[in-house]
């Protein structure tokens, strides 16, 4: 498994090596008396044959975690206590055993790359605060246009009333002066609406001159809007840049055999984790690992374990094999797809997994 990088890692396997003497080849008589000697981490398999983990539990044990992970020994074995179990739990029984000192090692070695991975995490989450902050400030905005769109049709229905009023009063002067004969008490009532006309006028414009600095102050925090969101776009290349540049495999299962013509002596198995950004993410990594240990192929959805790609809690992502994926958050449960479940029935036809058929696919 990887995670995000310029480049992708690719271990390469070590052409083999156990423990024990190398023992010339002897003639056939000789060979076929002579006993190996048991590696003192693997398992020794039966002359040609592997050891088949359908039928005969894989051994595990914590080998190593360095100190700069931060990470107790205990965890560590908890961490791969419960990715053993999503495996065990589904297939009914034990496929993957869990030793404090026997068996196959599992390492937790601490690259360089991972402490700049690290660092990166207190950006990523100011970046999501950043990203917040733009849709926060984005719908007060939307909402003050929406205020300000409703101001200024109450604004121009108002306006409009008055015009009319203010049309229909100097019709009614018009038609007073040409008939020459208007008493005083209409003089008086033309001379009151002319009075309540002006002071409306003047509250219309009052109110337009509010609503013009309203809109003012709208453009102004759209402007606001606009920078925040260039900084938060320059900050999320700068972030993806880093991130892509510190791309590592996080995890890796390595299987040596040591052979003698077609007779398999020996198989040593060791998983090694470099990099994953919370627990959950070293447990996702550890089932990944453990399922490749059990011969399961790569599944092709991505909420699947044996996806290539699998997703840390810090927002990473993480591949095996060497894919390159883009990155993606997903923070849920550790539990298998139904992916996984049907890449376990295929390696071990006869498991009867618990769920059966109605089994749910992570993510669904």
């Amino acid at each position: 498994m990887e995670s995000q990088s310029v480049m992708s890692l690719r271990i390469a396997r070590p052409a083999g090596r156990f423990s024990g003497v190398w023992v010339p080849i002897l003639p056939l008589a000789v060979l076929l008396s002579f006993a190996a000697p048991a590696p003192t981490s693997g398992e020794t398999a039966s002359p040609g044959v592997l050891p088949d983990p359908c039928s005969e539990p894989l051994t595990w044990h914590v080998g190593e975690v360095d100190e700069r992970f931060g990470l107790p020994t205990g965890e560590a074995e908890a961490a791969l206590r419960e990715a053993a179990a999503l495996w065990n739990d589904t297939a009914g029984r034990t496929l993957i055993a869990v030793d404090e000192d026997r068996g196959s090692p599992v390492r937790l070695l601490f690259d360089e790359r991972h402490q700049r991975i690290q660092e990166l995490l207190p950006r990523k989450e100011r970046l999501q605060e950043m990203a917040r902050e733009v849709s926060r400030e984005r719908v007060r905005i939307e909402e003050e246009q929406h205020d300000l769109w409703v101001s200024r049709q109450e604004h121009e229905r108002r306006l409009s009333t008055l015009e009319r009023r203010q049309e229909e009063h100097e019709r009614q002067v018009e038609y007073w002066e040409n008939r020459g004969d208007a008493t005083e008490d209409v003089r008086r009532e033309l001379r009151r609406v002319a009075d309540e006309l002006d002071r409306e006028r003047r509250a219309v414009n009052e109110e337009g001159a509010r609503i013009t600095e309203r809109a003012r102050e709208v453009n102004r925090g759209v402007e606001r809007l606009n920078e925040l969101v260039e900084a938060y776009n320059q900050e999320r290349r700068s972030v993806e840049a880093e991130t892509r540049a510190t791309r590592i495999q996080s995890g890796h299962y390595q299987e040596s055999r040591r052979t003698m013509g077609r007779w398999t002596v020996s198989v040593e198995r060791e998983i090694f984790v470099w990099q994953f950004d919370d627990r959950e993410h070293l447990v996702r990594i550890l089932a990944h690992e453990l399922g490749n240990a059990l011969g399961l192929e790569h599944a092709a959805e991505p909420g699947a374990i044996m996806h290539p790609v699998t997703r840390g809690g810090g927002g990473g992502a993480a591949a095996a094999g060497g894919a390159d994926e883009p990155e993606a958050a997903a923070h849920r449960e550790v539990r298998l797809h139904s992916a996984d479940v049907a890449l376990l029935l295929a390696r071990c036809p006869d498991l009867e997994p618990e769920g059966g058929p109605d089994l749910e696919p992570e993510g669904r």
